[in-house]
């Protein structure tokens, strides 16, 4: 039984690793959360997964006492003897899965988890972790090929997207902040397109956005397929640090990360780092809010989000000028070869 965070960019994240889980041990049958990203063929295929045999509510993957007679009755009837935790949290706010593992251990069921790297999360991106501790129990995993979407790319010169969309508020630059980017780099000559996902507070964002100097389009995004081509088809992408990250991290797109209310260290995209960058707040390192596995305990119930404010537009602009310069010497040396 196989246990992640549900949004969908740990889905892009987990499914090379579940691949690797798979083709080590092709002959045991497992069961996950729903996932959507894990639950769409062209994502399996693209890494060579075949899928889990079955799934558990999300509900469960908390491990709540109130959950935990419904979650028992599932193991036994399913006949499940190892659970695999890849949910990332630390010691002083995880005593409910500790009192399942202890339980686990009582009826004869292995748990593997993250806390055995340690008490407390190592910054490390989340990706890495989780192989080391796959590796740790023989599976053998590697994080060499991150762009196993890259046959879909078909980048438009000078285009530049901009999603300005997060599942949480906190997450979301301020639309001030993404007319200044804009603008700019408008003024350099691009091309930029706005784009959001369906959630109502994210159609607000875009509207907003849509008559800002230098927008050339404003895209609503209704499917994680419609998501994916946008991204394949831009120069480079700018985002909120969400799912849109870890897709063009997965179809080699270059990519600026804004890590608002998250430890960039650790939620990273899993890219070569000459096609990913990263513009961290401090403001969000500084906070008590911020929690040692690099999110916000404040995500869904409300906060002011002065993390915001550690991020400008000039420290943007430099990341993107470094992506350039990268890309550029990346394809000098393809002309030289």
């Amino acid at each position: 039984m196989v246990v992640i965070n549900e949004g969908v960019g740990n889905g892009i994240i987990a499914a090379p690793l579940l691949a690797a889980l798979e083709r080590c041990h092709p002959d045991w049958r497992y069961f996950m959360a729903p996932n959507i990203a894990l639950d769409t063929e062209w994502v399996r295929s693209a890494v060579g997964m075949q899928g889990p045999s079955g799934s558990f509510p999300a509900l469960w993957r908390r491990f709540l006492p109130a959950d935990r007679e419904e979650l028992w009755n599932f193991i036994d009837r399913s006949g499940v003897d190892l659970v695999v935790n890849l949910r990332m949290e630390f010691a002083e706010e995880d005593g409910n899965y500790f009192g399942f593992r202890a339980e686990a251990t009582k009826r004869g069921i292995e748990c593997w988890d993250l806390h055995e790297l340690g008490e407390r999360p190592q910054r490390l991106p989340f990706a890495e972790q989780a192989s080391s501790l796959l590796r740790a129990h023989d599976v053998p995993v590697g994080l060499d090929r991150p762009a196993w979407l890259a046959d879909r790319r078909q980048p438009r010169p000078d285009v530049v997207g901009c999603y300005v969309g997060a599942s949480a508020a906190v997450k979301r630059w301020p639309t001030d902040d993404w007319s200044t980017l804009i603008a700019q780099l408008a003024d350099r000559g691009l091309s930029v397109e706005v784009a959001v996902g369906r959630d109502a507070e994210e159609q607000v964002l875009v509207r907003r956005l849509s008559s800002a100097p230098g927008v050339t389009d404003t895209v609503s995004l209704q499917s994680l397929e419609a998501l994916r081509d946008w991204i394949a088809g831009l120069d480079v992408l700018v985002s909120n640090d969400t799912l849109a990250v870890h897709l063009a991290a997965a179809l080699g797109c270059p990519v600026v990360t804004l890590h608002l209310a998250t430890d960039g260290a650790i939620w990273s995209p899993v890219a070569a780092p000459e096609v990913s960058r990263t513009v961290q707040s401090a403001v969000a390192l500084s906070c008590s809010f911020m929690k040692p596995n690099g999110t916000c305990r404040l995500y869904y119930t409300g906060c002011p989000a002065p993390c915001a404010a550690g991020v400008r537009p000039p420290d943007v602009l430099i990341e993107l000028d470094q992506l350039e310069w990268s890309m550029r010497k990346i394809n000098h040396q393809g002309v030289a070869e």
